[in-house]
Parts: C-alpha cells; sequence; structure tokens
C-alpha cells in the first residue's frame, strides 16, 4: 500500500480510451526514484509521492513526454480507511530569512499548523510544525510567494492520526 507515500496524482491520456496501456507504457519511461512510485491502473498512472514536491520530477517527465496529450488531475492525500479513517500528519522545517518570519508564521497558523519549535537568529530562522497534509496541499507555492523564494523547507511524514474533521474531496 505504500503507507510512507501519502500523496497521489492521478495522470491520463486524453487521445486513448485504454488508460492500462498507457499507464504500463509511462511508468516505463520514468526514471526510478526513492521519493515516488508509480501504480498503473484502469483508471490511469497514480503517482505516489513522499510529499509535493516528489510529485514535480515524474510529472514534469510526463508531461515532457506526453505534452497537451497529458491530463493531469489534482493531488490528492491518501487516508487509511480500516473501520476509522485516519489521514497523514507530517513534521514540516522551514528555514528561512528572519524579515520573513511574521509572514510565514502567520500563513502557516492560518493553515492549521501546530508550530513546535522556532529558533531565530540575527538573519536567519527556523521553523518547525506539524500538520495534516491536507491542510499542507499548495504549501511550496504559497511559501515561495511569502518568502520571496528564499524559504527551504523539508516535510517528511510523522504518522497517520485519526480524521477529526470529515475529509474533503481531495482525500482518496
Amino acid at each position: 500500500m505504500h503507507f510512507d507515500m501519502p500523496i497521489e496524482q492521478l495522470v491520463r491520456r486524453a487521445d486513448t480510451r485504454f488508460q492500462l496501456g498507457f499507464a504500463n507504457e509511462a511508468r516505463r519511461r520514468v526514471p526510478e526514484a526513492d521519493d515516488f512510485r508509480l501504480q498503473p491502473s484502469a483508471e490511469g498512472l497514480c503517482v505516489l509521492a513522499r510529499n509535493e514536491e516528489s510529485l514535480e520530477r515524474p510529472i514534469g517527465v510526463l508531461k515532457d513526454i506526453y505534452a497537451s496529450k497529458l491530463q493531469v488531475q489534482p493531488p490528492r492525500v491518501r487516508v487509511i480507511r480500516d473501520g476509522q479513517v485516519k489521514e497523514p500528519v507530517m513534521h514540516l522545517r522551514i528555514s528561512l530569512e528572519t524579515r520573513f518570519l511574521d509572514a510565514v508564521s502567520r500563513m502557516m497558523l492560518g493553515r492549521g499548523c501546530v508550530p513546535t519549535e522556532e529558533y531565530a537568529r540575527a538573519k536567519f530562522c527556523v521553523l518547525r510544525y506539524e500538520a495534516p497534509l491536507a491542510d499542507l496541499l499548495g504549501l511550496p507555492e504559497e511559501l515561495r510567494r511569502a518568502a520571496a523564494g528564499t524559504a527551504e523547507y523539508r516535510m517528511a511524514l510523522s504518522h497517520y492520526a485519526l480524521v477529526a474533521r470529515r475529509p474533503g474531496p481531495d482525500a482518496a
């Protein structure tokens, strides 16, 4: 099941009804890596990944190969349904220039992220958060804007926790 890959994105080929054939062909054309897995299915090729950034490389390769014929669906959070619904909770570490600290802190609190640590020096700081992956979708682009492209971040799966709210349409 690859529970260490809590996000997925489905890609399909627009000019064929035989998505399994496309998915198997596409899988052979994308170089393997540790941060994503490719799963062919009758619906298309499902890209499983460790985080949103890990989706970029295989999706980029597929866009280069198939161009406008490729249909890329939005990323979805993978949940575990075993009598109870559990969602992935992520550890997040952000390093940035101190001048962006307030803007990034407000942004993260607005997403419902729980701060766990903050180290601030004269020019640089490090922020650590814990949050459900569903609350972090779209974070890479938003963080680029909030910190003028200067922030670096690392995201890793912490654990799966019971969903405290109803899973949205972005949950698989």
